[in-house]
């Protein structure tokens, strides 16, 4: 099996959850939000001296934005806070960032690893550098489509040409000399906003960007933040100028991901007696979906300390086991709010009384795998009553899952960690192919489940 770039190759022969009893409690950090976290950084180029970052991700995407950032001429080193053999240790990450017109060209391809949002949000970038940019990344990223941002991109007036498959990594980006522009965007992505808006702080004129609806708004909340300056109308059109002065440098602290939190939200929702309190996790408005649709179930989920921090909206969240749960839909605008997400959602709902439906979720085809297509294999591996369609899938719910069987993950992030919460909710534990693609976004992810089950 081909490892993916920069993932952890040791074969980990600890591969099952620790599921004595079949409950969780406790409290737990996750660690930083990732979409966060590629900004905190990112968003660096457009200030010029040392930023400090806090609670940064540690995830092996971010990493990836790190070193294509390093190539770009910024420097980065760590500092760390609290008990660093406990789920409580922050880090603090120091950028050092010689601003936008020191940055330099890179004589080395710029590798995004397993990141789509690495690769998209600096193509972004990059449009506007008066060089050119080399752009690659695994073998899984080599499959994603990258049309959507670099097409935009060249009506701003970049050059970029594939060197292999057309619409496909790797490319090469010749920036400088853009344009502004108005741009409509006919799918509700966050990835593709954010680079076109990076590339209009470089552009002549103004660009701006509507959305269909509602998406994750990490890239305005952290742009009011941090002084960089926008429009935004009553219909959800931003709009930006090019950037005429540095900004400050900068405090931030990353808030926990949710959708890490998600795969506790699950575990606990169907494992009767559980309590937990998953704390400080950002509770953006456009990644909502894990929350709502188990509030939608009836799971016993609720807020706590509900606050903002940095920009972005923050709360603890308490998560207590049912009996059952009971079915949902999840189609339309609501797939923008968390399509990570339904991977785990797909295990709630093997164990409802009901049906969980899901459609208008064909971008699961084009993620780090088919995800579709994987969640619906797995799913009747361990016994669940599924049908797949091309753009979703409807699960008739069971009061058990017989679960022995393979688990595949494909090198996918989400299925392994899928995989492990399916092993505490199944009655017999299926073998999952492999686990250590969990660092792509989560690398003690293991640990902190394990110390909930109890």
């Amino acid at each position: 099996m081909k490892a993916k770039s920069k993932l952890a190759q040791s074969y980990n022969k600890e591969m099952t959850i620790k599921t004595t009893k079949t409950k969780l409690a406790g409290e737990i950090f996750v660690p930083g939000d990732k979409s966060v976290s590629h900004r905190a950084l990112m968003f660096a180029v457009f200030s010029q001296g040392k930023s400090r970052v806090t609670g940064l991700s540690p995830a092996q995407d971010c990493q990836s934005t790190m070193d294509c950032l390093r190539q770009l001429g910024l420097d980065f080193s760590l500092e760390t806070t609290g008990n660093t053999g406990s789920t409580h240790a922050q880090p603090v990450t120091i950028i050092h960032s010689p601003g936008l017109s020191g940055l330099k060209s890179s004589d080395k391809l710029m590798d995004a690893g397993n990141s789509g949002t690495t690769i998209r949000l600096l193509s972004g970038i990059c449009a506007g550098l008066p060089f050119e940019s080399r752009f690659d990344g695994d073998e899984s990223l080599r499959k994603r489509p990258m049309a959507r941002v670099l097409q935009p991109l060249a009506e701003m007036g970049a050059k970029f040409r594939y060197e292999k498959e057309e619409g496909k990594p790797p490319f090469i980006i010749a920036g400088g000399n853009l344009q502004g522009r108005d741009f409509v965007l006919k799918v509700a992505s966050a990835q593709v906003e954010t680079a076109l808006l990076l590339a209009g702080l470089q552009a002549s004129g103004r660009t701006s960007v509507q959305l269909p609806h509602i998406a994750r708004d990490h890239t305005q909340r952290m742009f009011q933040y941090l002084g960089l300056p926008f429009e935004r109308d009553a219909q959800g059109k931003t709009t930006v100028a090019r950037l005429t002065a540095s900004i400050a440098p900068y405090e931030l602290t990353v808030p926990g991901d949710i959708s890490s939190a998600a795969f506790f939200m699950v575990a606990a929702s169907c494992l009767e007696g559980s309590n937990i309190l998953l704390k400080n996790v950002g509770f953006n408005p456009g990644r909502t979906l894990i929350f709502d649709v188990l509030k939608e179930m009836q799971a016993d989920v609720s807020l706590e300390n509900v606050r903002e921090q940095c920009g972005e909206p923050v709360a603890d969240i308490r998560v207590k086991g049912v009996k059952r749960l009971k079915g949902a839909t999840i189609s339309g605008e609501k797939i923008a709010s968390g399509v990570d997400e339904i991977p785990i959602l797909a295990l709630a709902g093997s164990l409802c009384d009901g049906q969980l439906k899901v459609t208008d979720a064909s971008e699961l085809r084009h993620k780090e795998s088919d995800r579709l297509a994987l969640i619906a294999q797995n799913i009747g591996a361990i016994g669940g009553l599924i049908q797949e369609f091309d753009d979703g899938f409807i699960i008739t719910g069971q009061e058990q899952l017989k679960g022995g069987g393979h688990w595949q993950t494909k090198l996918d992030h989400r299925l392994a960690m899928s995989g492990l919460v399916a092993q505490a909710l199944c009655k017999s534990p299926p073998e999952i192919e492999e686990i250590a693609s969990a660092g792509i976004s989560y690398p003690q992810f293991k640990r902190d489940f394990d110390i909930l089950v109890t």
